[in-house]
């Protein structure tokens, strides 16, 4: 109910039934948010850890028009997840979403985590949060590089 109120409202786009989504599923959820439907529920891999900063950073206005405009890159990236490529697309997803938002910040942590060896990176939802996906244990580097670089940061584990 709240996706299709904010969504009537016009405060957002796809009404966050995504992240409502996965917040009340846990894991990894792929949703058609237009049609607001669950497509795929899968579980989390656990042995992962997920470093996120960026989230005091000032959010960016939104060009809609711009995010539309990849549109067809999207439902590809869409299509690689449906078929098991989730960290591939969650990459190029968080890299373009970035990269068309103007966070060259963010596309800065984004190629640290993935040099430092990073399974997925890119900027969470529209920015400016970025995440960094990382087998357990190989985060210490990029960890280090956030802490200089940004001052602060969480390290969660998905949740299945």
């Amino acid at each position: 109910i709240a996706a299709e109120a904010t969504r009537a409202h016009g405060s957002s786009i796809t009404g966050a039934f995504d992240d409502a989504s996965a917040s009340l599923l846990r894991g990894i959820v792929l949703t058609d948010n237009r049609l607001m439907k669950v497509v795929r529920h899968l579980k989390p891999p656990g042995d992962v850890t997920v470093v996120v900063t960026g989230f005091k950073e000032r959010k960016r206005p939104i060009n809609v028009n711009e995010l539309r405009r990849l549109a067809s890159i999207y439902i590809d990236l869409f299509h690689w997840a449906l078929n098991g490529e989730i960290w591939h697309a969650a990459t190029v997803n968080g890299i373009m979403v970035a990269k068309a938002l103007g966070y060259d910040r963010q596309l800065k942590a984004i190629g640290e985590a993935l040099s430092n060896g990073a399974l997925a990176a890119g900027v969470s939802g529209n920015g400016p949060s970025v995440f960094a996906v990382f087998k357990d244990g190989e985060e210490g580097p990029y960890v280090e590089y956030v802490n200089r670089q940004w001052g602060y940061l969480i390290l969660a584990r998905p949740v299945a």
